[in-house]
C-alpha cells in the first residue's frame, strides 16, 4: 500500500469516529425522552407538581427500614405529628444539609414528633448506611429510623428531589414542606414549627 493511500484511509477515521459518536448521542437522547414520557404515563413523575403543599392531605405508607424489617407511618388523631427526611447518599445537598438535620435530631421533643428518614427503595443500603453514619444520625438522642420506599410512595408523596423535610400533623396533612437544603431563614422557621 503506498503512502498515499494510507494517509487517505487515516483521514477517514476520525471522520467515522466522530459520526459514531453522534449517532450515539442521538440514540441517547431518544432514549431520555421515551424514557421521560414513559414515567410520566405510568404516574411517577409530575413535573407540574414539584413537591407537597401545606393542606395537601396524605396517606400512610409502609416500607422497610435498614434491617429489612417492615415500618409503617400512619396519622392518627391525637399522636405525634410525622417529620420526613427524604435524602440520597450521593446528593451533595443532603451531606450539606445533615449537620442541620443532626442538631435537629439531638434538640427535637420526641414525645410530640416521630422522625423518619426516608430514602427511595433503589438506593444502594450500604450507601444509605455508610452517608448515616458519616453524618452522625445514628448518634444522635434521637437514633434516625431509615426507611426505604417503593416508586409510588415516591410518587405520592411527591419526593423528586432531595433533601425534603415534611411536617405532617396526626390527621395526614401536610404543615410544611420544606426544599432544599435550609438557609438560615428556612432553619429559623423549621425551629418556630418544631416549637
Amino acid at each position: 500500500m503506498t503512502e498515499e493511500k494510507k494517509s487517505r484511509r487515516i483521514s477517514w477515521l476520525p471522520l467515522a469516529l466522530i459520526l459514531a459518536l453522534g449517532l450515539c448521542n442521538l440514540l441517547l437522547i431518544t432514549q431520555n425522552f421515551r424514557l421521560r414520557k414513559q414515567l410520566n404515563s405510568a404516574g411517577r413523575i409530575d413535573a407540574s407538581a414539584n413537591y407537597l403543599k401545606p393542606g395537601e392531605t396524605v396517606t400512610p405508607f409502609a416500607g422497610m427500614d435498614l434491617n429489612g424489617r417492615p415500618y409503617q407511618v400512619e396519622y392518627r388523631k391525637d399522636t405525634r405529628r410525622q417529620l420526613l427526611l427524604f435524602f440520597s447518599p450521593s446528593c451533595p445537598y443532603c451531606a450539606q444539609q445533615g449537620p442541620i438535620w443532626r442538631n435537629m435530631l439531638n434538640r427535637i421533643d420526641s414525645t410530640r414528633f416521630n422522625v423518619v428518614g426516608i430514602v427511595g427503595d433503589r438506593e444502594n443500603r450500604q450507601e444509605v448506611i455508610s452517608h448515616a453514619d458519616a453524618l452522625g444520625y445514628f448518634k444522635t438522642r434521637i437514633v434516625l429510623p431509615i426507611v426505604s420506599v417503593g416508586d409510588e410512595t415516591l410518587a405520592r408523596y411527591k419526593l423528586t428531589a432531595t433533601p425534603i423535610t415534611l411536617l405532617i400533623d396526626d390527621n395526614g396533612r401536610v404543615e410544611h414542606a420544606w426544599v432544599g437544603k435550609w438557609d438560615e431563614s428556612k432553619t429559623t422557621e423549621v425551629a418556630a414549627a418544631l416549637l
